[in-house]
């Protein structure tokens, strides 16, 4: 070998998962020192760098190995293979040019060397051939890709709430409820969806009291989530069942979180582009009610007035923010105090008194004892179906083992057993929160009904903005009145009341009601209010 060449070694590795069989950049180089003893080379610049080369001008470690040759302090490379250097026509152009003009008189691998008098068509075939293959390489994924998402899979990493399942071959996993978070997730969209809460506010509650973080994985994960990425995924159509790959929608076979409604509804809380809306002040009504002149929204504002004793007024005003293009709106603003006034109307109208109260307290203690019992025994059905799949699964590894199955039709049934067990234990889940929630949320709705308007009256501006937003749908100002589309419960609960009342009153005055008879004299009207 000449002994005037200046010798450098030149390691890269990719993160591309094209590279992950290639040596890492420490083992290139010990081995290549170790080529350099053997061979009596005196090694005088060592450049290493983990970058891709599929693109020209992005590896800080190529352009300084370049300008060194042209300056003619390197004149000898030692390189673990060619593609180490190139994987472009650009970068590979420029090596041949090195060796043509001689300012490289020799690249060394392991199997060859390359010199300035070699032919440059071998060299260009090779180059090519590693350009081609990531090309090829790159056509390839994305097919497999594409037919992944076809087939109803999201071919990446699942948003958080899901996992990618790790019972399958690479490239072929579906995507499962991850248990841990599932229910958490589900719990944050809850919160926005009451109009509320704000993407912030539902990520400190969730993180904070409800511990959750990402998923653990080599490493990284296992720690909260970030506000950036909050944003993100609730923008994510993935949780409706569905999903979003190279700009097409796929209709997917991974178990939804949320409905399309419920998605859409958030999109509308969050605006176009997914950012909360800026308030300079806090108003309990604002980003509920809407211009039933122009369809803009109500917005709130407060002015003050100076008396002539010097004292100053200040008043919250509701006013259209007279927003919507091509409409001139006339809507007068309404004061802070006249409108909870409305409001306060409106529970004086639609609330209930406590003698029905008690009595549909009375009826939904029993109710939820005989739904109780009814649940429990689902409950008891459905852990003996995931008892009777797990001995399924133990039986067919034995089948395995002994060679009745061969192992293809093993992981057939063991995939169809798995999801059979995923499925159950979402539906002991639900079986669970319905034992547990339904009466109490009933009982909820009977309590709001008749302490609604105390609530309103001594609450903060979050209680006051809840209770509001609870009231309906479609809140309006038109003329300086408040409209709302009371919900259906709200409505039956005062019907039930009007229709029943006057039989309750009545039996309340019968002297000779001891408990047990009392309870007697009520049966007939017990089945009435169930019904309603």
């Amino acid at each position: 070998m000449d002994k005037n060449i200046i010798w450098a070694i030149y390691a890269r590795k990719s993160t591309e998962s094209s590279d992950r069989q290639i040596q890492s950049i420490d083992d290139q180089i010990n081995n290549l020192k170790a080529i350099a003893k053997r061979e009596g080379i005196k090694i005088s610049e060592i450049i290493f760098e983990a970058k891709s080369a599929k693109e020209p001008y992005k590896r800080d470690g190529f352009i300084k190995l370049s300008k060194l040759i042209e300056q003619g302090k390197i004149s000898g490379l030692l390189v673990w293979k060619m593609d180490r250097l190139s994987r472009n026509a650009i970068d590979s152009g420029a090596i041949q040019y090195f060796l043509q003009k001689q300012k490289l008189l020799c690249i060394k691998t392991p199997e060859k060397n390359y010199l300035p008098q070699d032919n440059a068509i071998i060299m260009s075939v090779e180059n090519g051939m590693s350009s081609q293959y990531i090309r090829d390489l790159s056509i390839n994924v994305k097919r497999g890709m594409r037919s992944k998402a076809e087939k109803g899979w999201f071919p990446n990493i699942p948003p958080i709430g899901y996992l990618n399942s790790k019972t399958h071959e690479k490239g072929n996993e579906t995507i499962i409820v991850d248990e841990e978070r599932f229910l958490i997730v589900r719990k944050m969209w809850d919160l926005l969806l009451t109009g509320n809460y704000s993407i912030p506010q539902t990520l400190r509650k969730a993180t904070n009291e409800w511990g959750l973080n990402t998923p653990k994985r080599k490493r990284i994960g296992g720690k909260a989530i970030s506000e950036s990425y909050a944003y993100i995924m609730f923008t994510n159509i993935f949780y409706t069942g569905n999903f979003m790959y190279g700009g097409q929608l796929y209709q997917g076979k991974h178990t939804p979180m949320i409905t399309m409604d419920e998605f859409d509804r958030t999109q509308i809380f969050l605006g176009k582009k997914g950012r909360p809306r800026s308030q300079k002040h806090e108003f309990p009504f604002t980003g509920i009610m809407t211009c039933e002149n122009c369809g803009a929204q109500i917005t709130a504002s407060k002015k003050h007035k100076i008396l002539k004793n010097g004292t100053i007024n200040y008043h919250t005003y509701y006013h259209c923010t007279k927003r919507k293009k091509y409409i001139s709106c006339k809507e007068k603003p309404i004061t802070s105090e006249n409108l909870e006034e409305k409001i306060l109307k409106i529970f004086k109208e639609k609330t209930i008194n406590k003698k029905f109260y008690n009595l549909a307290l009375e009826v939904l203690s029993e109710m939820h004892k005989n739904e109780s019992l009814i649940h429990q025994k689902i409950y008891e059905n459905q852990q003996k179906e995931i008892l009777e799949l797990q001995k399924k699964l133990d039986r067919i590894m034995e089948f395995l083992i002994d060679g009745t199955l061969t192992k293809d039709q093993y992981n057939k049934q063991k995939v169809n057993i798995e999801e059979g067990l995923q499925k159950n234990k979402i539906k002991i889940l639900e079986t669970e929160g319905r034992i547990k929630d339904w009466t109490k949320l009933t009982e909820d709705v009977v309590s709001f009904m008749c302490c609604v308007g105390d609530a309103f009256e001594n609450g903060d501006i979050q209680t006051k903005r809840e209770i509001f937003s609870s009231l309906g749908l479609n809140h309006r100002i038109k003329d300086k009145k408040l409209f709302i589309d009371l919900h259906s419960w709200f409505l039956k609960l005062k019907e039930g009341e009007i229709e029943l009342m006057p039989e309750i009153e009545r039996l309340e005055r019968e002297d000779s009601l001891i408990s047990k008879g009392r309870t007697e004299s009520f049966d007939p009207i017990r089945p009435r209010l169930c019904a309603g």
